[in-house]
């Protein structure tokens, strides 16, 4: 076991300190939000909301976590899903027509262009915005249990929720194909997509000024080298758009580190984990040969003294080492 514990500690003593360099470099998400929110672009503290989940483990971070925001056309996001659900179970057919267009349609302009009228007209369909609210719930997981009027009466999310509904989307990505399609359509090099980074982003984003406040969200799944789930929900700051992709860029080079780091511990267990088996069953073969021979001397001793030597010698010599173990 020591051999195994050495082998451990050196893999990560060669493998782990560039890695943790580079995280203490750029810090987490605990350090980088608010450098990049409140620092960079000035938001104050109440004023925006983030949620991260990582698709490798799970690892969730928040930040205002239970806050409800006005979120703009982000309310399509769930909405497209529960249609699309409602196809799948042959409950309603694509070439339904809404307010003059197929469902297909809608979802296009609904999801891709933010249509608000067409959109609008989908909850209608469904029997008004609160009605919507209810048949979305299990979309937002464990927030539903601390839902207020302000999530059936109002366009408002918590970073929960849209995290969770985001969740559902990502877990269900074979039933959502033709939505995350027109996701990753919508708005390019904006919001999440402003940033530098190079990859897919499927998102559904939202801007709207509600009572003289403007309010900026959005949701998206970032199929970066390490993918992630990502909202962020913000009102009173016109920079909102630009400090999004910058956000977005943060915690994909924070997520990428954080997973090769994870990879690098779990290999180095494992190489552990083989030595260790290999050095135990060297100890099994060494023992048994110890034993064989054992055996044979007894044998041969019992031939030429009064011992018998029909004993079961084998059996005898077996007992004695394993008492020995």
């Amino acid at each position: 076991m020591k051999r195994a514990f050495a082998a451990l500690f050196a893999a990560l003593m060669l493998i782990l300190p560039g890695l943790a360099d580079a995280s203490e470099a750029g810090g987490g998400p605990e350090r980088f939000v608010p450098e990049i929110m409140e620092s960079g672009y000035g938001f104050r503290d109440s004023n925006y909301a983030v949620g991260f989940r990582s698709l490798y483990d799970g690892e969730t971070w928040l930040y205002n976590a239970d806050e409800y925001f006005k979120v703009a056309s982000v309310y399509k996001l769930p909405l497209n899903m529960y249609f699309y659900e409602l196809e799948n179970a042959g409950e309603i057919d694509p070439d339904t027509i809404i307010s003059g267009l197929s469902l297909e349609q809608c979802h296009y302009y609904s999801l891709e262009y933010s249509h608000n009228a067409i959109s609008e007209a989908m909850l209608e369909y469904l029997g008004g915005y609160s009605q919507y609210k209810r048949d979305i719930l299990k979309y937002i997981g464990d927030a539903e249990d601390t839902v207020t009027s302000e999530y059936y009466y109002e366009n408002a999310f918590t970073a929960r929720m849209v995290l969770n509904i985001l969740d559902y989307l990502s877990s269900h990505c074979d039933d959502f194909e033709d939505q995350i399609a027109h996701m990753l359509a919508a708005q390019p090099e904006q919001y999440l997509e402003s940033g530098e980074l190079d990859c897919e982003i499927a998102q559904k984003y939202g801007y709207q000024n509600y009572d003289g406040t403007l309010h900026i969200a959005v949701a998206g799944i970032v199929y970066a080298d390490e993918p992630f789930l990502i909202t962020i929900l913000t009102r009173a700051n016109y920079g909102a758009v630009n400090a999004m992709g910058e956000l977005c860029d943060a915690f994909a080079a924070w997520e990428k580190q954080r997973v090769e780091l994870l990879r690098a511990e779990d290999e180095a267990k494992l190489q552990a984990e083989r030595e260790e088996a290999e050095r135990l069953e060297e100890l099994r073969r060494l023992r048994s040969a110890a034993q064989e021979e054992a055996a044979k001397y007894f044998a041969a001793a019992c031939s030429v003294s009064p011992l018998p030597s029909s004993l079961p010698w084998n059996s005898i010599i077996e007992a004695v080492f394993s008492r020995q173990a």
